[in-house]
């Protein structure tokens, strides 16, 4: 149930702040003082497109809020599922920025606009003149049907079927054309992968293998620079370590008439040494390289077929060949399982379509008896707002394929005449009459579908004052079901509401603002006999005014 609403900076509406109540509440007002207005602030906690047009001041942002007594809703999962802190009175907040950048919050918890429509649909139902378009609308006729039949849990579960369904079905239809496609390109992929298969790429070290065919390429310059430099490091008595072991022994002579020349002496010391470890080593280098022709060649032929497959396929490194053998083996080996993945995905279906028609089925026998429960109900409401000869007609004819509601199809027929011919309802139906089957609809529902708030629009267009007052009592009994919030031009209908707000419109010297204010006692009668006969109020329209509100 809503309890409060607050309005501040949108369209002609500086700040508004009401409390509602539970029951029925009338919503009056001259054309073009702003009721409408209302309705686009609900329809901002519902979810629609937010206009920075629609912001009064265009320095300030626009900010629409709702609380909600969710006592009885059963809505813990769905704050559970949205990661929401769950409260039974819950605050719903949406902000518009200056720039037209839209905010949304749940209990100040920020939302995604998605969020905000799936909970604000289980919480009110706005009904205005452009949705009496529903009534041809297929989603719709069933949503109807289904009411009746009480197919709530089992078109759930249909539809989780129907999704599962149609998700097992794509991924059979795309393996199906991924196998088809892989059928054209598999000798190519498998040759591919065997070539690299065949080089043998596990523990191939590029790097090395380049340097080690580099030292075989040059072994002999190599043997012959590298014995050279050990003679002249080591091998002769012209040794440069014999020259510098011989500049040790003269130093020594003195080291011990200065500091300076005893640090001489250990460097030639440690230099001798280190040449003559670096002499062994270089001459141990030496020995370990060896002319080796086949090696050679069988190194050059491996590397030139390295270079040849990272060539063609147009990468620089064996980890990227290595890489691109798995993942051609890996395509192999799908292709090779395809088959069984194939048969597992349409034995799935099968299952799944076996679980369809049986919840089709299902549905199907479920809507027929519902369907005849509506147009009895929905007759019943049609002589209550004079309507004796009308007759609303739902054929439920069982199809041969699934959708997301069953495998039904649904015709939604109406005649407002005795003897006239039932045709689809948009077709034959006036505008005061559609009102009125809406009206209808909605009333018979209530009683199988809780709505928490329902907002009514003009549900009189097109009627007399002797039907508004049958709409009025109607709509006081809905009340008892849900609570009503109605704009309404008839007194007919705002004299049977429990609340009464009237919008009106007024100008200072700079500006005009709208404004709701809630009307009891004598400014409520005044209301209602201004509606009966205008601005100048008579004796007459006074004493009716108050027969209506008795």
């Amino acid at each position: 149930m809503l309890k409060s609403l607050s309005i501040q900076n949108y369209a002609l509406i500086d700040a508004l702040n009401v409390s509602v109540e539970g029951g029925f509440t009338a919503i009056t007002g001259e054309t073009g003082s702003g009721k409408s207005i209302l309705l686009g602030a609900f329809g901002l906690l519902l979810g629609e497109r937010a206009d920075a047009k629609s912001i009064r001041n265009e320095n300030q942002k626009c900010v629409v809020e709702a609380v909600f007594d969710l006592q009885g809703m059963s809505l813990e999962t769905f704050f559970s599922a949205h990661d929401l802190d769950f409260d039974m009175h819950t605050t719903v907040r949406r902000e518009i920025a200056p720039g037209g950048k839209s905010r949304t919050f749940i209990n100040d918890t920020p939302v995604q606009l998605g969020v905000l429509k799936a909970l604000g649909s289980q919480l009110v139902d706005i009904h205005s003149q452009h949705q009496n378009s529903l009534l041809s609308d297929r989603t719709f006729q069933f949503s109807i049907v289904d009411a009746f039949a009480g197919n709530s849990e089992t078109m759930s579960n249909y539809q989780m079927s129907f999704a599962s369904w149609k998700e097992t079905k794509s991924a059979l239809d795309a393996l199906r054309q991924q196998q088809t496609q892989w059928q054209q390109e598999m000798d190519y992929v498998q040759f591919q992968w065997q070539e690299l298969e065949k080089a043998n790429l596990a523990g191939l070290d590029q790097e090395v293998m380049e340097q080690e065919l580099n030292t075989l390429n040059n072994a002999e310059q190599i043997r012959s620079v590298v014995a050279s430099v050990y003679d002249l490091l080591d091998g002769t008595e012209q040794s440069a370590v014999a020259a510098v072991n011989q500049a040790k022994m003269q130093l020594g002579k003195i080291a011990a008439h200065h500091v300076q020349l005893e640090d001489f002496h250990r460097r030639l010391e440690s230099n001798v040494i280190e040449m003559r470890e670096l002499a062994r080593d270089i001459e141990s280098f030496g020995d370990g390289v060896h002319v080796d022709d086949r090696k050679a060649e069988q190194l050059g032929e491996q590397l030139s077929q390295l270079y040849h497959l990272q060539k063609k396929h147009r990468v620089n490194s064996v980890q990227e060949l290595r890489d691109l053998e798995a993942a051609l083996f890996a395509k192999t080996t799908q292709y090779s399982n395809s088959d069984e993945a194939i048969a597992a995905l349409e034995l799935k279906v099968q299952a799944l379509e076996v679980q369809l028609q049986t919840l089709a089925a299902q549905l199907h026998e479920s809507r027929k008896s519902g369907a005849r429960k509506a147009e009895q109900e929905i007759a019943h409401y049609f002589k209550l707002l004079s309507m004796e000869h009308a007759q609303v007609e739902m054929r439920i004819e069982e199809g041969h394929t699934f959708h997301s509601l069953g495998s039904d199809e649904i015709s939604f027929l109406f005649k407002s005449n005795k003897g006239g011919q039932l045709q689809a309802i948009q077709k034959v139906a006036s505008g005061g009459e559609i009102s009125r089957v809406m009206l209808a609809i909605k009333a018979s529902i209530s009683k199988h579908r809780r709505l928490p708030v329902l907002i009514l629009d003009e549900i009189d267009q097109g009627v007399s004052g002797e039907v508004g007052l049958k709409i009025g009592h109607i709509l006081k009994e809905m009340s008892g079901e849900m609570q009503l919030l109605v704009i309404t031009h008839l007194p007919q209908i705002a004299g049977k509401a429990d609340f009464h707000w009237k919008v009106r419109k007024y100008a200072d010297e700079n500006t005009t603002y709208t404004e709701v204010v809630s009307i009891t006692g004598e400014d409520r009668v005044n209301e209602l006999a201004e509606m009966l006969s205008g601005k100048k109020l008579t004796a007459a329209s006074l004493a009716n005014a108050k027969e209506l509100l008795s």
